[in-house]
């Protein structure tokens, strides 16, 4: 799939109880944003900075995280969700093989389970991320 403007997919959308971010967004855009809550900024430099490279894509640095990880742990607290879609082949009317795309959301420790090893082959797609409003709300720096 190639990728014609990857401005597409820094983004970040709020409704009434998650904050969803694009999964081409570095830490650094992150905390660039005026559209990121000031708690999430605060978690990024208190915590997150400790660990990682602030130029480094949400998405790379889920892909390594291990469980031991401060951050690991940061993100399960904050309820993070990873939305990721794949393709696979149907048999449509008449016998005709067709695409069909299907998306799933999942919640970060099953996410770090077997689907990320199929986002690392390239078998799935990151579409994007969410936090809870709620965890994050309830989330003490």
């Amino acid at each position: 799939m190639e990728i014609q403007n990857e401005n597409d997919f820094k983004y970040v959308i709020q409704d009434t109880n998650c904050i969803y971010l694009g999964r081409e967004l570095t830490y650094a855009e992150m905390m660039d944003k005026d559209d990121i809550p000031f708690k999430f900024k605060a978690v990024i430099s208190a915590h997150i900075a400790r660990d990682t490279d602030l130029n480094r894509r949400l998405a790379d640095h889920i892909l390594q995280i291990s469980d031991g990880e401060f951050t690991y742990r940061i993100f399960e607290q904050l309820r993070l969700t990873v939305r990721v879609c794949y393709k696979v082949q149907k048999k449509g009317f008449g016998g005709r093989i067709k695409d069909k795309w299907i998306h799933k959301a999942y919640p970060f420790r099953q996410f770090c389970g077997e689907p990320r090893g199929l986002v690392a082959r390239g078998d799935m797609m990151i579409e994007d991320f969410s936090i809870s409003k709620l965890a994050l709300m309830a989330l003490n720096i």
